[in-house]
């Protein structure tokens, strides 16, 4: 299967317009016969509940996007129809009073096929942790869906753990090589693919480590070959579950607690960011 990589940074709050630039580099990366395309992270409304730090709770849910029936999901599905492709990419989610850094998988039928909300979100204003991590069997294969800083090792490897051949991580930032040699040691530990969509880079890395495709350039479309679906290759038999628990308590200063929800040493720092952020941007 083809992959199709898009790297933009959205605008803060230009929902409409981002969408439609968005849609531009879709249709250049089906042109150029990619079946799945790959968006950024929180592509359409531009990572609005950092990138402005006077944005507010009630502002950004007027924005954000219900799944699976919000305005530019639906819009989105008509595209997938139309180019007969799959489409993941990221935005603000919605659901009643709450807000989520999410992102989904849709199918070429228009229909969503994944649905994933990012669990670490100590830094990000309003946003709620999502509560699940688990891959996904969809017509691609057994895939996972990670956001940004979810990519830590620990989740790969849960994700890895479970049977996923294919990681992809919608981002906005931090996405340099030292990233991606990064990424390249999640690959080879877990056994699977890993593929990048960020705002300034594109990445795509073999089960082995090895980088198939490393782009650093934003605003432009990336066609590299992905195979899929493909299969988890390594073998955990050698774990020692017994010797594991550490992994899984609660540090005393830590951002989530056992039912994961922030604590309050994240909600004071992430407030304090905010702060800051507010400070530089006079």
């Amino acid at each position: 299967m083809l992959l199709g990589i898009v790297t933009m940074k959205g605008d803060p709050w230009e929902v409409e317009g981002n969408f439609q630039r968005m849609v531009k580099m879709v249709r250049e990366a089906a042109e150029r016969r990619a079946e799945l395309v790959l968006a950024p992270e929180s592509v359409l409304d531009g990572y609005v509940f950092n990138e402005d730090p006077t944005s507010t709770k009630e502002e950004m849910l007027k924005i954000a996007q219900t799944v699976p029936g919000g305005e530019y999901l639906g819009r989105a599905g008509e595209l997938c129809r139309e180019l007969r492709i799959y489409l993941i990419f990221g935005f603000l989610e919605r659901d009643g009073s709450d807000l989520y850094n999410a992102c989904v998988l849709m199918g070429k039928e228009g229909e969503v096929l994944a649905h994933y909300r990012k669990i670490t979100t100590a830094g990000e204003y309003e946003i709620t942790p999502g509560g699940e991590l688990k891959p996904f069997d969809t017509p691609l294969g057994r895939i996972g869906l990670l956001l940004c800083s979810d990519r830590g090792w620990d989740n790969v490897r849960t994700l890895a753990l479970q049977g996923a051949g294919t990681i992809f991580i919608p981002m906005d930032g931090s996405g340099g090589p030292e990233n991606t040699e990064k990424m390249c040691w999640r690959a080879r530990d877990n056994g699977c693919w890993i593929a990048i969509a960020n705002t300034w880079s594109a990445v795509l890395i073999k089960p082995t480590g090895e980088v198939n495709l490393a782009k650093y350039e934003t605003e432009c479309v990336s066609v590299q070959v992905l195979p899929l679906p493909h299969e988890n290759q390594v073998s955990h038999n050698k774990r020692r579950p017994d010797l594991l628990e550490p992994l899984t308590r609660t540090p005393p200063d830590g951002f989530y607690d056992e039912d994961g929800k922030l604590t309050d040493t994240a909600l004071a720092r992430r407030e304090e960011d905010r702060e800051n952020a507010k400070r530089r941007s006079r």
